[in-house]
């Protein structure tokens, strides 16, 4: 027996949230072969043990992978759940008061604190040593990996237990179709188990939990800035040029009026998945600023990382916009034809791929005498990025 142990008795009051590789092999969606294992990230209520939202990527966990999940748990999912033509009910959402988790430095990033205040959610970071203060996410992440343990590809939890087990030769499932799984073993299964410790089904603990204590969820006064809260910023100066971030150069016509008033000290937002856009976030709504030269592709910031690494084994004396671009091209095509062939390859290809579709693209601002005054809120532009 060990003291101390986290008691919440009120649905939505704490949740606990983490990140866990699936133990899953999953294929790429056009050849079908092998690319690795993904990433999960969890997020449970305590208080009821309903899992409010989840988050799948091949990006390794960082503060936008939790801004997903969580923004996934805060939204209604009814739609989504059409979409992916999941025949259950999952009407857990709203705003926590708290979120309870380790001390990785995602959640200790500047960015996490400063979203969480923003949106009025309390930090409670678990006691150093003392884990049993994380066993409901803890439990949740065992019990999904376990389900997954029946999926083709599954890696299981260990050598022994996989035995002669060919997971990359059994590996069937596309990351899309993974998710789609995951969506459904939730709603349909997880949420409706009678649990153990509570003595009743998640869903009914969590709609009892409501309706017995007259509980209304809080809810984001403008839900299309929850992704945007969780996005890494950095300051930078406007030049007569624009701005330059990892030594690409952003332009748009409204920063000339705060160049000329002399305010050129700027805070910008990026999304790591595609670079192609900075946001500035302002009283009117978010503002995006796109590569002065338009021509250029989409780029992820591992991408621009890769390109970096490359030029730097070329012994590149001078690494400018031009160069990066270019070693990215390089690196793409070695990609296309490496494909079929090396599974880090295929994964790096469809960590592209996933990443700008997934990647936060609002809309280009439209000409107007007062930029500034014409901010509008995010809005997808995946099709223009499938096109591309």
């Amino acid at each position: 027996m060990r003291p101390g142990a986290l008691i919440v008795d009120r649905p939505n009051a704490l949740w606990q949230i983490d990140h866990s590789p699936v133990d899953v092999v999953i294929v790429d969606v056009e050849t079908r072969r092998p690319i690795g294992r993904p990433w999960v990230t969890l997020v449970i209520d305590v208080a009821s043990r309903v899992i409010t939202g989840l988050h799948v990527s091949l990006e390794d966990p960082s503060v936008v992978s939790v801004g997903l999940a969580l923004r996934h748990a805060i939204l209604d999912k009814a739609g989504v759940l059409r979409e992916r033509d999941v025949a259950a009910d999952w009407p857990a959402f709203g705003l926590p008061d708290g979120v309870h988790s380790d001390n990785g430095s995602d959640f200790r990033s500047a960015t996490f604190q400063r979203a969480c205040a923003n949106l009025g959610i309390e930090i409670d970071y678990r006691p150093l040593g003392a884990p049993r203060y994380g066993g409901h996410i803890e439990r949740l992440i065992g019990t999904a990996q376990q389900e997954m343990h029946l999926l083709p590809g599954t890696t299981f939890s260990n050598v022994a237990q996989r035995r002669d087990y060919d997971s990359d030769g059994s590996a069937a499932l596309t990351l899309d179709e993974l998710e789609t799984w995951l969506w459904r073993f939730i709603a349909s299964d997880y949420n409706m188990r009678i649990h153990s410790v509570t003595g009743r089904p998640p869903l009914v603990a969590w709609r009892r939990g409501a309706d017995g204590q007259g509980f209304v969820p809080r809810t984001p006064s403008d839900p299309e800035r929850l992704a945007f809260e969780f996005l890494p910023s950095v300051s930078r100066a406007i030049t007569r040029q624009g701005v330059v971030f990892n030594r690409i150069h952003y332009y748009e016509p409204f920063l000339e009026p705060l160049f000329d008033t002399g305010d050129r000290k700027l805070i910008v937002r990026y999304d790591p998945r595609d670079l192609s856009r900075l946001y500035v976030p302002t009283a009117q709504g978010v503002q995006s600023i796109r590569y002065r030269n338009l021509a250029r592709p989409p780029m992820s910031l591992w991408e621009l990382q890769a390109a970096r690494r490359c030029l730097a084994a070329e012994g590149a004396a001078h690494v400018n916009e031009d160069a990066l671009f270019e070693a990215r091209r390089r690196n793409v095509e070695l990609v296309g034809r490496a494909k079929s062939e090396t599974r880090r390859q295929r994964r790096d290809a469809e960590r592209r791929d996933r990443g700008y579709a997934a990647a936060l693209a609002p809309d280009p601002p439209q000409p107007d005498p007062e930029p500034v005054a014409a901010l509008g809120p995010i809005s997808g532009r995946i099709g223009e990025i499938e096109q591309w």
